[in-house]
């Protein structure tokens, strides 16, 4: 059996990545923290992911976290993908330093993620989002092969045949290629089963695109949350929750902690079987207001908006995401419409 470890400094990012190999029919684990980590080792998957929370802290403590997910490793065998922001953003150089010390395989890298506009061009990242292009080899600070793409192509044909003979660093386009490499055999976007209601759509985030979705939604129950206060809710087919600023300017953390909490609390008092958690942040907030730590992807309820299953009060519960910058206008009327017709 081949096996990969992820290591993602953020939830968003190994649900998303982890993803593109759940499509492809392979078995996906993600740990939701390092603490969750042990445990994922041992469920025998094919691919198993942690999120490291490290992108927005300090160097040092992104340092400290990887050493303990190198020793975590040490002395199994897999192949190591290392996920990175598209833009290059958290301790790129130091988490790779920590992760990568005294392996020889060669390095393989590229942000490019050809589906969302965001490209490998000479070396530097360029594409939507970009107004300055970034230098890929500045921010890794290791020796390595940077793969120019524009076109999911590119990268497809820049994996090797043996895929095991290499170290790999990247964003989702780069995940998708080597899951293409690894399951070549499997239909991409295998059909999921129809998600379960009641659906508790939880909007933690902030973003305009966010904001946006949720505004073209109609006819569907929807309750603010200002400042992260959630209400008292009713059970309903399709439940819509959205943190909202309050009359006082409060600390973004403190709602964003509050909203975990009111989320939980609702998910306790009334009948959910789906949870769409939107906003990376706050879906980890509330998965660990949850007490869940072990998430099993299944593939992509949309493209980019992953779905994965997890144990709750001895139940499986569906658990859809979406970072709050991502996705068309429609991505949420899509989604309480797919769960009203069922």
């Amino acid at each position: 059996m081949t096996r990969l470890f992820l290591i993602a400094d953020d939830l968003t990012g190994a649900l998303d990545s982890g993803a593109t190999f759940a499509a492809r029919g392979a078995q996906v684990r993600v740990a939701r923290t390092v603490a969750d980590f042990p445990e994922a080792l041992e469920c025998g998957a094919d691919v198993i992911a942690v999120a490291t929370g490290t992108r927005d802290g300090s160097r040092e403590a992104a340092r400290e976290c990887l050493q303990e997910v190198r020793a975590l490793l040490a002395g199994r065998e897999g192949l190591i993908f290392k996920k990175v922001d598209s833009r290059l953003k958290g301790h790129i150089r130091d988490e790779l330093e920590v992760l990568l010390d005294g392996r020889t395989k060669e390095l393989i890298a590229t942000p490019a993620v050809p589906a969302l506009g965001r490209y490998c061009e000479s070396g530097h990242v360029t594409g939507t989002g970009i107004d300055t292009p970034i230098p890929v080899a500045e921010r890794l600070g290791r020796p390595a092969v940077i793969l120019d793409a524009r076109i999911r192509a590119e990268l497809d044909a820049a994996v090797p045949d043996n895929p095991a003979t290499k170290d790999y660093v990247g964003a989702a386009g780069l995940a998708a290629a080597l899951a293409h490499r690894l399951w070549p055999g499997t239909a991409s976007d295998p059909a999921l089963p129809p998600l379960p209601a009641p659906a508790l759509l939880a909007i933690g985030s902030r973003d305009p695109i966010t904001l946006a979705q949720v505004a073209a939604l109609s006819g569907v129950p929807l309750a603010a949350a200002p400042n992260g206060e959630v209400p008292s809710i009713l059970a309903a087919p399709v439940q819509v929750v959205q943190m909202t600023p309050g009359a006082t300017r409060v600390d973004p953390a403190r709602a964003g902690e509050k909203f975990a909490q009111g989320i939980a609390r609702a998910v306790s008092e009334i009948p959910v079987a789906t949870l769409f958690a939107c906003g990376g942040e706050s879906a980890n907030a509330i998965l660990g207001a949850l007490g869940i730590g072990q998430l099993d992807l299944i593939g992509e309820e949309q493209p980019g908006v992953p779905r994965a299953q997890a144990l709750h009060s001895g139940k499986v519960f569906e658990i859809v995401t979406k970072s709050g910058g991502f996705g068309p206008p429609d991505t949420v009327v899509k989604l309480v419409k797919s769960l009203a017709e069922r």
